[in-house]
């Protein structure tokens, strides 16, 4: 067969692929009680599909894929700030299981009373955004089984979990998962009753995690924690910043297993077993490369800031305490690859007592937490009263 042959027979198809991605996107709607799965499997690159108010039974494969200039758009149309609820009550399966890439999953709520809200398989360049997790009884959304990259989670609520709501990664590390971004949500912690019970975590070599102006609160495990990168350089540390975690029960707020990671401008209150903890997960000395720097830990049990094991290459500096008893533990003799100084701790009064008794259970609004997160970027409270304050605002 000749070239110019071969051009003339595959000139329909090359036309047919062309025709294909620059045909108009198409905007399909879903009403509730109408199966959504044929209109969810048909979607191209730049199609939008809109669940329309109400309840939408049925669990679902999310195998479609935009591309990047052209990603697809999955969204709830809301009506007086209701969010179209994505349900299913059975088992075997989870609510969503995502293997897709290019995607935009905004303005739902996802409720599933046994199972995952979103299991993330492989995927690059997945947004969900302002949607609301509530009572979902496996966990909200979890990236554990297939490598990831570009997942962001952002505005998002996370209520009624029982078990960990966002989990990243897998335990043996064995996952490539790089560029995940969390931001701006808020995790109501209170009901989680199943195993260790984290708010969010990144397993062992999440590359370039971040998770920066959430709130979180009751969590049974820590509110948030990371566990580090092997062979890591600069580029993959896990970045925690402006976050608020409030009362974790059985652990400390925010811990640190392993790095390189940095650690700054959060605040850790009223946790049972303590504020920020570093220490050495497991022994695979990881402990390199952490900074923690211009926190505020305040009235926390047992700690306020707590390191254990090797530090190499380290910062613990320009953090403030407001105490209610031991407030810094640091390792006993002087490691070389700590630095330490400029932090500075005061005793809490009973003023901040009471309003962190006021603060059990808070789920802020959308305002008061963007409120208390520029306020942390800005500069971490200096006094008691600044602190009473910012802490007010969350209430607001």
């Amino acid at each position: 067969m000749t070239r110019f042959v071969r051009m003339l027979l595959f000139a329909p198809c090359i036309a047919a692929g062309a025709l294909a991605d620059e045909r108009p996107a198409s905007v399909v709607e879903v009403a509730a009680g109408e199966d959504y799965r044929v209109k969810l499997a048909a979607l191209r690159p730049g199609d939008e599909l809109r669940f329309l108010p109400g309840v939408h039974e049925a669990h679902a494969v999310v195998q479609v894929s935009g591309t990047p200039d052209r990603p697809i758009t999955i969204r709830g149309v809301v009506d007086s700030g209701e969010r179209p609820e994505l349900r299913f009550t059975g088992r075997g399966h989870n609510l969503w299981r995502i293997a897709g890439s290019h995607l935009r999953i905004q303005d739902l709520s996802f409720h599933a009373t046994h199972a995952y809200g979103i299991r993330v398989e492989r995927v690059d360049d997945l947004t969900i955004e302002r949607c609301t997790f509530r009572q979902c009884g496996g966990g909200d959304i979890s990236a554990n089984s297939a490598h990831v990259h570009g997942l962001r989670i952002a505005g998002c609520r996370f209520i009624g979990s029982r078990r960990t709501p966002v989990y990243i990664g897998n335990h043996p590390g064995k996952l490539d998962i790089a560029n995940f971004v969390f931001e701006g949500n808020v995790i109501d912690g209170r009901d989680i009753d199943g195993g260790i019970g984290y708010g969010i975590q990144l397993k062992l070599n999440v590359r370039g995690g971040v998770i920066r102006d959430n709130v979180i609160t009751g969590t049974r495990g820590p509110g948030i924690m990371v566990y580090g990168v092997q062979d890591g350089a600069a580029e993959d540390a896990s970045v925690i910043e402006r976050n608020v975690v409030i009362g974790s029960r059985n652990n400390p707020g925010i811990a640190i297993g392993g790095g390189p990671a940095v650690v700054r401008n959060n605040l850790v209150i009223g946790c049972q077993t303590g504020g920020i903890g570093v220490f050495d997960y497991g022994g695979r000395g990881l402990l390199q490369g952490i900074r923690i720097e211009g926190n505020g830990a305040a009235m926390n049990m047992g700690y306020d800031l707590s390191i254990r094991g090797q530090l190499v290459a380290s910062t613990l500096n320009a953090n403030r305490i407001w105490t209610r008893q031991s407030a810094l533990r640091l390792p006993e003799r002087d490691q070389a690859g700590l630095d330490v100084a400029a932090n500075h701790i005061q005793r809490g009064g009973q003023a901040l007592q009471q309003i962190l008794g006021r603060l059990e259970g808070v789920v802020p609004s959308d305002a008061a937490r963007n409120a208390v997160s520029q306020r942390l970027s800005q500069a971490m409270p200096q006094s008691e009263e600044e602190l009473i304050s910012l802490l007010q605002a969350l209430l607001d």
